[in-house]
């Protein structure tokens, strides 16, 4: 895990201040934001951050911990990035340690065939469509030769939640239904409580 000092903030640092910051920064309706006479001679007292200590993929990757789960293979992208960041930043990328990869069907293969040397599952993170998509055909493959493999697929089902362009595209109503006559489980959790 990367130690901060006072003048290389943490990403999380960063953006808890830049949180702050922006809204004071942006002129309001065109007009220039207002000026504080005792703004050179006062000193704030401290700000009150609205935020929680841990997010919500910290919480997840403790339940990642939990199945002895060493490596995550993945190759990163949008639909997964608050639970990548959490793995490398609050995990302090061990146990699961970040393995990134070219592909999905890659990721899926590395998989396969670390489950059949240590006799125990690997996981993987995929995209809710395209990745998943990708990742079909080694899921298959697994499944044909009997192999546990752990995937976590990343979907915006909240459609309110969704950012504009890719986040609309890459999700689904059923990420599962791609890869469901060739898994032996699939589960849709709604809520941290449910991931657990």
């Amino acid at each position: 895990m990367r130690k901060s000092s006072k003048f290389s903030p943490t990403r999380r640092s960063f953006l808890k201040g830049a949180a702050l910051a922006t809204p004071l920064a942006l002129p309001v309706l065109g007009k220039p934001p207002l000026q504080n006479p005792r703004a050179e001679t006062s000193v704030p007292a401290e700000v009150d951050v609205l935020t929680t200590e841990h997010c919500g993929s910290d919480f997840m990757v403790d339940v990642l911990r939990s199945l002895d789960l060493d490596y995550v293979c993945a190759n990163p992208g949008s639909s997964f990035r608050a639970l990548h960041e959490s793995v490398i930043n609050y995990g302090g990328n061990q146990k699961p340690e970040f393995i990134t990869c070219c592909h999905e069907e890659s990721s899926i293969a590395m998989a396969h065939g670390y489950s059949k040397v240590e006799g125990k599952p690997l996981g993987v993170f995929a995209h809710g469509t395209v990745g998943l998509q990708h990742a079909a055909m080694a899921i298959y493959n697994a499944w044909c030769d009997r192999v546990p493999l752990f995937i976590i697929v990343g979907n915006t089902i909240d459609a309110t939640m969704r950012r504009p362009g890719v986040e609309w595209i890459h999700s689904v109503q059923d990420a599962a239904s791609i890869v469901r006559d060739f898994t032996k489980w699939d589960d849709t959790p709604i809520s941290l409580k449910y991931f657990a």
